[in-house]
């Protein structure tokens, strides 16, 4: 008996220790530097994550900023839950349905069922949208959804399909929101660790994105991505390693569906632990950022190599080291610089004049130009126009401006992507910011680069003001060529037809578009709709509600054409009439708008001091040029109204 009782004492011994020593030795968990800004050095912001459950009530006594090993006076102060942004991946590809029978059931099932604890965990002031991707990345819901349609979102993941690991993260990046510095985000991607797209060894390349853009833009961003493989014992997804070591975030590897839920509730808990940390630097060039936080009688360490704005003495010394202006004696290098110069406006106009032939040609023509440069031209160049143009694209969309400037253009009939022109423009701008620095300082160069995408705005807007108004011109014609067709028997989209081959541009190309839509499938009335819309005209609306009405309760389509046209062209007449009275005051306004410009152009090339006393008499002279630019608005304001009549 005591024998027994011995040896039941030593197992319990045993298993006594280990679990004692288990939990004495329990890991609080991990403290990171998330991000640093040092924009508004010397203050230094830094962003901090600490592991969830820790009791922090003091932030100004746990933490403890080293700058270089030197302590630093800091202030801190924990991030509201509601500038807190979560975007949540699910991957729904077709090995996410696994094999029934295995882990209590097919992946995607305990991939729902850990997502949904996840946000249940939230509060509700968080900010979080749901995607997915399969063989395409979708976003399912939006930041402004309620919890309850992320819930269902979830509840309703299907398996199928190949894996997009990488579009699915640039797609999460792009619809990340813009924070003022307070704000907290972070990407939480599920993968079962099959190797993803974007990998030239593998079939299943459904990424239209590579490895190594992803990890370019996640180490841009600044945005950690989390991510958790599960059942990933088949392979090791070193792809999704890649991306969260270049986004600092953390991986989480489980083949247990229970684990799975606490590692989804564990990251949701360490969300909410995010501190804002700032301090005034003293140090310049590469430093050592140490973070220390004591709570629950455990110090925690992070640290990490930051890069400081020089200070004043190496200001100092680079102004020093900064040569003498010219001398007489440097006059030949002068007209070199010159003669440099000449060349380099010569090609900027050149330039110029390539892109009004890529604009102005026609697009049989431009196409097929496009071809000739796309198999002789450089590849290299056209990969890295590509690249750019892409980058603007999802700027645009990032910032929501990629739809109305592409109804801008195609209302100019300007035959570019958004990104395309962006690129055009900004291209454009940075060369006439390199003339002006180059002909007269910067203050010339950021006058002239504001120009240049003045003049292109202002382009667009012309061309699609004359591109509407030759639309509206033609309009009565067309009207006549869609009636005359009905009467030969012809039905609506028949009679469209016959005028996109018959009429002339811009009527022939917006009717073909309307063709080309309603044969893909689109509904008639939404394809008027989307053209009048294009079109800008109001007597077009009353054409597309004519049409809509007769298609609803019949009748004589050819005679209420008629009629219509009719009204039009006594409009457009009364129109003309108004325009060609109202010619002398429109050209007094131009001249008066013109003449202070040319004005100064003059005296300013004749004795450019002259002028000079306005911009060098301080105050005064700055309070002469701003009256003169409102009187100025005011009397164009004021000139259209008188010269306008809208009817």
């Amino acid at each position: 008996m005591r024998r027994l009782t011995a040896l039941l004492s030593a197992a319990a011994l045993l298993v006594a220790v280990p679990v004692a020593v288990a939990g004495a030795q329990e890991d609080l968990g991990t403290l990171s530097i998330d991000t640093v800004h040092v924009d508004g050095h010397p203050e230094v912001e830094a962003a901090v994550t600490a592991p969830g459950g820790l009791d922090i009530e003091e932030v100004d006594t746990a933490f403890r900023i080293l700058e270089d090993g030197e302590e630093r006076p800091f202030e801190g102060q924990l991030v509201a839950s509601s500038d807190v942004h979560v975007i949540l991946i699910v991957d729904s590809s077709g090995s996410m349905g696994g094999r029934p029978g295995e882990l209590g059931g097919p992946p995607i099932d305990a991939a729902r069922d850990a997502a949904g604890r996840f946000l249940e965990q939230l509060p509700d002031d968080v900010q979080v949208a749901v995607h997915a991707y399969d063989t395409r990345p979708a976003a399912l819901t939006d930041f402004d959804a309620p919890r309850d349609e992320h819930l269902e979102a979830v509840e309703d993941l299907q398996a199928g399909g190949e894996t997009a690991l990488y579009d699915a993260a640039l797609m999460a990046l792009d619809s990340f929101p813009e924070t003022d510095g307070n704000g907290h985000g972070a990407l939480v991607l599920l993968t079962d660790g099959e190797d993803p797209g974007g990998d030239a060894t593998r079939s299943t390349n459904t990424s239209e994105a590579t490895l190594d853009e992803a990890v370019e833009r996640l180490a841009e961003a600044g945005v950690p991505l989390h991510g958790v493989e599960y059942e990933s014992s088949d392979l090791e997804n070193e792809s999704l390693r890649a991306m969260v070591a270049a986004s600092d975030g953390t991986v989480h590897t489980t083949d247990d569906a229970d684990t799975l839920s606490d590692i989804y509730e564990q990251l949701a808990t360490d969300l909410l632990n995010r501190y804002t940390l700032r301090y005034e630097s003293e140090g310049s060039g590469t430093v050592e950022l140490t973070v220390e936080l004591e709570a629950d009688g455990e110090t925690l360490t992070a640290s990490r190599t930051i890069e400081l704005p020089e200070g004043e003495e190496a200001t100092e010394a680079e102004e020093a080291a900064v040569p003498p202006p010219p001398t007489s004696a440097d006059s030949g290098r002068s007209l070199l610089s010159t003669a440099g110069l000449a060349v380099g406006a010569a090609l900027w106009f050149v330039a110029l004049a390539i892109i009004a032939l890529a604009l102005f040609v026609p697009g049989e023509r431009r196409a097929q130009i496009a071809g000739a440069a796309h198999h002789g031209g450089n590849r290299g160049l056209t990969e890295v126009t590509d690249r750019v143009t892409l980058v603007a694209d999802r700027a645009l969309n990032r910032r929501g401006y990629q739809q109305a400037l592409n109804t801008a253009l195609e209302r100019a009939g300007i035959d570019l992507r958004p990104g395309e022109f962006v690129v055009l423009v900004g291209s454009g701008a940075v060369t006439a910011l390199a003339v002006g620095v180059a002909l007269n300082g910067w203050l010339l160069g950021i006058l002239l680069a504001v120009v240049a995408v003045i003049v292109a705005r202002l382009v667009v807007s012309f061309m699609a003001a004359r591109r509407q108004a030759k639309f509206a011109d033609q309009l009565s014609d067309t009207l006549q060529l869609l009636s005359g067709s009905l009467r030969a028997g012809y039905s609506i989209l028949q009679a469209i037809d016959a005028v996109a081959r018959e009429a002339d541009s811009p009527t022939a190309e917006e009717f073909g578009r309307l063709v080309v839509e309603t044969r893909l499938g689109r509904d008639l009335d939404d394809a008027l709709e989307a053209l009048a819309g294009r079109v800008d005209s109001q007597d077009f609306e009353w054409v597309m509600q004519a049409i809509e009405i007769n298609r609803e309760v019949g009748g004589d389509l050819a005679e209420v054409l008629d009629t219509v046209g009719e009204t039009i062209r006594e409009r457009d007449q009364i129109r003309r009439q108004v325009k060609a009275l109202s010619a002398e005051g429109r050209l007094s306004a131009y001249v008066l708008l013109a003449l202070p410009f040319g004005v100064g152009f003059m005296i300013y090339l004749g004795n450019p001091g002259y002028l000079a006393e306005l911009t060098n008499g301080g105050l005064l002279g700055w309070g002469l040029i701003a009256t003169g630019v409102v009187l100025m608005t005011v009397g164009v304001i004021w000139m259209r109204k008188l010269v306008k009549l809208v009817f």
